[in-house]
């Protein structure tokens, strides 16, 4: 965080405290990117669901390790609440900049068929559980502005079918140590789209494979 970020937090808590800001606005000053209430909402039913689980809403393994990376030591509400913010932020943002199924049949030139068939059968295809008011949604990582990132057909259908869309999305998106570009590490999607070429594969889902069983 830059002096100037933590000086327009320190702000927005104490505008907030004031009462001259709303919940939603101290975050959107805060953050640099507006945050709507329902992300809010989202973020509140997680801590719910974790006070449910968890008697003492204790954070995931995986969650704390992801709070240490980022920087945040602290434990208890405070740090279980930013990782319920972060989670229900990044489904909103996977949902908002999704393909629908008639966007993923046009850039992949198919028909419907197909891509019902790619997702539900073959599994080549990532599309969220869930279905909106847009229908079935594919999120963007798993494509490139010409079709799939390349390779990715042979690595999807190995991650496990009860697998969370943040952790799906973790595996894809997150820079792995063992895979780089240009001397620097690299996400699957990167390496996949920048340097692979099929001899890489099995080096590729070796990664996965290590990400998934720790995921």
């Amino acid at each position: 965080m830059t002096v100037a970020d933590d000086r327009r937090a320190r702000v927005a808590a104490e505008q907030y405290t004031l009462g001259t800001l709303s919940f939603e606005e101290a975050l959107t000053h805060t953050v640099g990117h507006p945050i709507e209430r329902a992300t809010v909402a989202g973020a509140l039913e997680y801590l719910a669901s974790l006070s449910a689980l968890q008697p003492q809403a204790a954070l995931s393994q995986h969650d704390t390790e992801l709070l240490d990376d980022a920087g945040f030591t602290d434990d208890g509400e405070r740090a279980s609440f930013a990782v319920a913010l972060g989670r229900t932020h990044t489904m909103a943002d996977l949902r908002r900049t999704a393909l629908t199924a008639s966007d993923v049949a046009d850039l992949l030139k198919v028909k419907a068929p197909r891509v019902r068939q790619l997702t539900s059968i073959e599994r080549k295809l990532w599309a969220l559980d869930d279905i909106d008011k847009r229908g079935r949604l594919y999120p963007k990582a798993q494509f490139t502005d010409t079709g799939m990132v390349p390779h990715l057909d042979h690595i999807l259908p190995r991650l496990p079918q009860t697998m969370h869309p943040l952790t799906v999305n973790a595996v894809l998106t997150q820079p792995r140590e063992d895979l780089t570009v240009d001397g620097h590490p690299a996400s699957v999607v990167e390496f996949l789209t920048s340097a692979a070429t099929g001899k890489d594969l099995p080096d590729v889902l070796e990664v996965v494979e290590r990400a998934t069983s720790l995921g």
